[in-house]
């Protein structure tokens, strides 16, 4: 069977998208954060820490108390914390918030492993411990639909708020006051500042959410997507968002459809099998995704600049062809 074959197999496969859909939402989450921040005029560099954080105290708060949305309000806390860590080091000591990201990339991947080690004897995985996980939405008619039925009933319900989370931020960066601060600072601070708008306020307010969601990706990751903690498990996604972000010019509904051309990858390296190739090079297809989209991106935006420059040139000859046939 040729690859081309054994693609077209695993496309008609119903059991395909749902992991397609399952393996966006930890690429979706985050990407949404990074969109908040830029919004703001800041990078979070450290969507990878805080997602492996968030999914570590997830998993011990769960297995400690016995119930798993203690778990999940322990990751959301974290990425609260988190982002308030981020705030306070770059805009209260001025430190580079993209010094800050990487330190906190450093500390949630080291950090993570040194306390699993602590808390199971285990240097890989919390496979020791009962901490459990979310709910999956079964629905009800729409189940029995062929491929749709498939694709969206079973989904955890981390991945529903994922996906309604689009509409949610969009209606708050573009019909709330805060979405309208949280622009203007982005575009303009210093006239933000002039007609009273706290910048520093609102980016902490920004930032804040941004690692919230974060939280919430890796609650997502070591509660639902698995039902463990386990070392780097974030995978790289916290980078990854960063250039879905990029490609979608930091908008929520842009996010949605570059996360979604992430996790299509990501979906496509678990069926490495089928394809019959190594799976090293199919689990390289999410990072040469990144890599190609973030060429075509720049490229893009290069053709819009020159294009932006040529107009300017042309408008200003036409200005000085105009003032010398007035003269």
């Amino acid at each position: 069977m040729s690859v081309l074959e054994a693609l077209a197999g695993i496309l008609s496969n119903p059991n395909f998208y749902f992991t397609f859909l399952s393996t966006t939402v930890p690429i979706l989450l985050p990407t949404l954060g990074c969109a908040i921040a830029e919004n703001v005029g800041s990078t979070n560099m450290g969507q990878e820490g805080i997602m492996l954080l968030a999914a570590f105290f997830g998993v011990i708060a769960s297995a400690y108390t016995g119930n798993v949305w203690v778990g999940f309000l322990a990751a959301v806390a974290i990425g609260l914390l988190m982002g308030l860590a981020i705030s306070y080091f770059a805009l209260y000591l001025q430190v580079d918030i993209i010094l800050v990201g990487i330190a906190v990339n450093l500390v949630g991947s080291g950090l993570s492993a040194f306390l699993m080690y602590v808390f199971t004897g285990d240097r890989s995985a919390t496979t020791s411990l009962q901490s459990g996980t979310l709910p999956f939405i079964d629905l009800p008619g729409i189940k029995e639909i062929p491929y749709i039925g498939t694709a969206l009933s079973g989904q955890s319900v981390l991945a529903w708020v994922a996906y309604l989370l689009v509409p949610v931020l969009s209606f708050l960066l573009y019909k709330t006051r805060l979405g309208l601060r949280i622009r203007s600072v982005g575009e303009n601070p210093h006239a933000a500042e002039s007609v009273g708008v706290s910048v520093n306020k609102t980016k902490m307010y920004a930032l804040v959410i941004s690692s919230v969601l974060g939280g919430i990706a890796g609650a997502y990751l070591s509660m639902s997507y698995l039902p463990y903690f386990s070392k780097g498990m974030s995978g790289g996604r916290g980078y990854i968002a960063l250039a879905a972000t990029a490609m979608a010019n930091n908008t929520p509904v842009g996010s949605l459809w570059t996360s979604l051309l992430f996790g299509f990858f990501y979906a496509l390296s678990t069926y490495s099998g089928a394809l019959g190739v190594p799976a090293q090079l199919v689990t390289t297809l999410p990072y040469l995704a990144t890599l190609v989209g973030l060429v075509v991106f720049a490229i893009r935006v290069q053709g819009k600049e020159r294009r932006r420059r040529q107009e300017g040139a042309h408008a200003a000859a036409e200005g000085d062809d105009g003032a010398a046939r007035a003269a």
